[in-house]
């Protein structure tokens, strides 16, 4: 038969899931480099016949539990399903072909994402599993022609600390999540980076074409599909402030502390997890921050969010211990009416709108 590769596939899961060997697509697609297969490509899948088409049994509509937010479960079809399996496909779940039809791979990516975001794993998607996804639940829609399906979310971001032989924690259960939807790893998912995880870790690196550390760093976690970041060092001489909330640290500081007439300022707001646990950030909109410009007289010169448009989304952001986040924005030194500010000294402000933490730096325009 033939199979059309998916993303997060790998020719050990491929095998694994038809009950043939590695060894053996390899020999039917004359593959020259079995650790190198991509998203859309045709395998041909050896002693596998293709199984019959099973008779469509029609199965009644869900009825709605509230809003834009139907109760589904496996067997569930129609329109509701299919912006479903939109949205776990942005979420970085893999749901099979968008086809609004609940089957088992469906099942699976809701599994995923349930075990991902710390709900009950039932499979079943309801009102909280809906509202991870990014669907205000609460909002009834009016009288009149179908609600459009609701636009792909951003998918979750993690930011990612090194991990290695006895670590322990939700980070390390995350990571043992992802190894075992690849196929590398068969143990329990405690949060305990033990020899198992460690062999699972070693056999996706030399798989990924990976230095094999059994330590798990940047590179491995993007291999995994998991978006990290480099922490920025400030500049010297730069203002700086720093102030710890809701188990967060954050530190504010520019690219320079003076600044001529019509240069760009970048701004810069570093926030790393100084706490044991996982913490999750999570935004209304598409806005992370808002920030101000004040003058010497104390006047809000210039607002980020004036005359932007955000879009309305929920963005859940994982921190997990010791990982960071980080947030970069620019002011040209334009007002909100459009014109170059004078020179004088400002005050940036910068507030994260998930923690309501605010901190202030001073910069000079000459």
């Amino acid at each position: 038969m033939q199979y059309v590769v998916q993303a997060g596939d790998t020719l050990s899961s491929i095998a694994q899931k038809f009950g043939t060997t590695v060894e053996a697509i390899v020999r039917a697609n004359n593959l020259a480099d079995p650790n190198l297969i991509f998203v859309g490509q045709v395998l041909t899948i050896p002693g596998v016949a293709v199984p019959p088409t099973p008779p469509v049994i029609p199965v009644p509509p869900t009825p709605p539990v509230s809003g834009l937010c139907p109760r589904l479960q496996r067997g569930s079809r129609g329109p509701s399903v299919r912006t479903l399996q939109t949205l776990l496909r942005s979420a970085g779940a893999n749901p099979g072909v968008v086809d609004g039809v609940f089957g088992a791979r469906t099942e699976a990516a809701v599994r995923l994402i349930q075990t991902r975001r710390g709900l009950p794993v039932t499979g079943i998607v309801d009102v909280q599993t809906w509202e991870t996804l990014g669907v205000s639940c609460g909002v009834t829609p009016p009288p009149g022609p179908p609600v459009p399906p609701v636009p792909p979310v951003p998918p979750q971001e993690y930011f990612c600390p090194v991990l290695r032989l006895g670590d322990r924690g939700p980070a390390v259960r995350f990571l043992q999540t992802l190894l075992r939807d690849k196929g590398f790893y068969t143990g329990p998912i405690d949060g305990v980076f033990d020899v198992r995880t460690q062999r699972a870790v070693r056999q996706f690196q030399r798989q990924q074409g990976l230095a094999v550390t059994g330590v798990v760093r940047n590179l491995t976690w993007r291999a995994l599909g998991v978006t990290c970041v480099q922490v920025p060092t400030p500049p010297q001489g730069t203002p700086i402030a720093t102030r710890v909330g809701r188990g967060i640290r954050h530190i504010l500081f520019t690219d320079k502390r003076v600044y001529n007439r019509g240069e760009n300022i970048k701004i810069t707001l570093v926030k790393t997890n100084v706490t044991d646990e996982e913490i999750n950030l999570r935004y209304r909109t598409s806005q992370i921050v808002e920030i101000t410009a004040t003058n010497a007289a104390g006047v809000v010169v210039w607002r980020y969010s004036t005359g932007r448009t955000f879009a309305q989304f929920t963005r859940l952001i994982t921190i997990f211990p010791g990982g960071t986040q980080v947030i970069e924005r620019t002011w040209n030194q334009v007002n909100n009416s459009g014109r170059q500010v004078p020179s004088g000294t400002y005050t940036i402000t910068e507030t994260n709108l998930a923690t309501n933490i605010s901190l202030s730096v001073q910069v000079q325009i000459r």
